[in-house]
């Protein structure tokens, strides 16, 4: 029997209907486990995002979203947001990047040097940490900040200004204000 491209289209069709219904569902009823298609990274993505995007995430919801990443990162290791999430989640009790953070910060940049959908917030979450990045990290972050400043969304003033506003950890902020004093300022081009 041929398919036509018709009944190609209607399958292709169904396909992303019942994808999509079991994204609902998954975001729907995030601690639940009765989908068949739980096992996709983007409905894990979804349901971690979703659970530390209360400004007040519960510790129940971190350990929650923090297993959900760890399930996205085994089925795709090469994610630097999922990386970054992990980071996030060990810095929020407060005491700052742990061993565990720093390793996980240190792995978004392993996988994404240069990433341009993450290095805005990457470089704010590393300078607001700067006080408990590691030496490593510390360098990584600087060589981003260098290379936005002169490729990236730093060539931007009003994105650099917004960087250094959001700056709020005292040794971060001198750190940013060290290197963004060497370079020179970077031309006013706000359509970058």
């Amino acid at each position: 029997m041929r398919m036509t491209a018709t009944v190609a289209s209607i399958i292709a069709a169904s396909a992303a209907f019942v994808a999509g219904l079991a994204a609902v569902i998954a975001l729907a009823f995030p601690q639940s486990t009765i989908s068949p298609l739980s096992g996709l990274g983007q409905v894990r993505e979804a349901r971690a995002h979703a659970l530390i995007g209360a400004p007040d995430a519960s510790p129940a919801a971190l350990e929650q979203a923090l297993i959900e990443t760890r399930a996205s990162l085994r089925q795709s290791p090469a994610n630097p947001t999922a990386w970054l999430r992990l980071a996030y989640i060990d810095s929020a009790d407060g005491d700052g990047l742990g061993p565990a953070g720093n390793l996980a910060l240190a792995r978004s940049w392993a996988v994404a040097p240069l990433g341009p959908d993450d290095t805005p917030w990457r470089l704010l979450f590393a300078f607001n940490h700067w006080g408990t990045l590691d030496p490593s990290n510390r360098q990584l972050a600087l060589d981003e900040l260098d290379w936005s400043m002169s490729h990236g969304h730093l060539r931007n003033r009003s994105n650099l200004q917004a960087l250094q506003t959001g700056v709020t950890d005292p040794s971060g902020r001198l750190a940013l204000s060290l290197m963004t004093r060497l370079r020179p300022a970077p031309r006013s081009r706000d359509t970058v």
